[in-house]
């Protein structure tokens, strides 16, 4: 069977590569215009079946040998039993202590949380660059106002999704800041600090005191558009626990929300489908929807969790707080 990929990102090279393991001939097409990040954050502690896509994930990142560096974490804040149990089930270990270059009690996390260097995964993909278009009234995929024909088309554009099929979805900025601190610290810890409000990575894991920090507010607006940010808010609430920060720049991209912030596929018209609605986390969920995308094409078989249909009531909706948020 002959597919048609519209977009590059983690859902779109999942697909590639899954497609391609069953026999299929799959021609991926990219504009080009998104900005791809060498890591990001891959992270079982998440909540509900969340973690089973995230599971699903990491096990298709190691079946590919995408490199991974794991790296124990930190999370500050009132976490309710039930979710610490989940964690505790998929076998990570967790330790609550006092953390004095934190200042505060936290649980301490090992074997939940890993840099996945997805720019690897993306980079392994041939494709074909171009400009693609959707005609949903005709059925028909266009590139560079050229049709392409396939059996079936699954459009994974991330932040152009909207723009492209009219799905229940939006486009919004999410941005972080590289900062220096001389915490060495954090350059071997993930921080999610639930009572200040930010999370914080390491740049490399490498143990320096050069992090990412992030969680601010996202701003809804159109892909591509020239943004700027108040990163002083974020900031401030970091200064609050680490103290002294010496921002670096401030950089970030486009993401696409859906009305309940969680990741959404399904078939758009006959022979043409969807998948997307990563919301921020698509390094933890992106290949676990792409196998729920390609179960449902190859069976038919749904999970209502996360199917097109369920925002078919949906009138108008505001970008809310990102899933991996506890």
């Amino acid at each position: 069977m002959k597919f048609v990929i519209v977009g590059r990102g983690i859902l779109g090279s999942s697909l590639y590569h899954m497609l391609r393991r069953q026999g299929h001939d799959v021609t991926v097409i990219e504009s080009g215009e998104r900005r791809i990040f060498p890591s990001l954050i891959h992270s079982l502690l998440l909540k509900g079946k969340d973690v089973d896509l995230a599971k699903e994930s990491l096990k298709f990142y190691r079946e590919l040998n995408v490199p991974m560096r794991e790296l124990p974490s930190i999370t500050l804040g009132d976490i309710r039993d039930e979710i610490i149990r989940q964690w505790l089930s998929e076998g990570v270990e967790i330790k609550e202590s006092y953390i004095p270059w934190l200042g505060a009690e936290g649980l301490v996390a090992k074997g939940g949380d890993r840099l996945v260097y997805v720019s690897r995964l993306i980079s392994s993909v041939d494709y074909v660059r171009g400009k693609a278009k959707v005609d949903l009234e005709r059925g028909k995929v266009y590139v560079d106002d050229k049709e392409v024909k396939a059996d079936k088309y699954i459009i994974t554009a991330g932040p152009w999704n909207p723009c492209m099929l009219k799905v229940k979805s939006k486009s919004y900025y999410c941005w972080a800041t590289l900062a220096f601190t001389r915490i060495r610290e954090l350059g071997r810890y993930f921080v999610y600090d639930y009572e200040k409000g930010f999370y914080s990575r390491p740049l490399m894991g490498l143990g320096t005191g050069v992090v990412i920090v992030g969680d601010g507010k996202a701003v809804e607006s159109p892909p591509g558009t020239r943004m700027t940010v108040n990163r002083e808010e974020v900031l401030e609430k970091v200064r609050e626990r680490l103290g002294e920060l010496k921002p670096i720049y401030t950089a970030g991209e486009f993401c696409e929300g859906t009305p309940d912030m969680r990741p959404s596929y399904g078939e758009v018209i006959e022979g043409i489908y969807y998948a997307g609605g990563l919301d921020g986390y698509g390094a933890e969920v992106g290949p676990g929807v792409a196998k729920l995308l390609i179960k449902y094409i190859v069976s038919g078989e749904i999970e209502r969790d996360y199917f097109l249909d369920r925002f078919s009531q949906v009138e108008e909706f505001s970008i809310g707080r990102e899933p991996h948020e506890i």
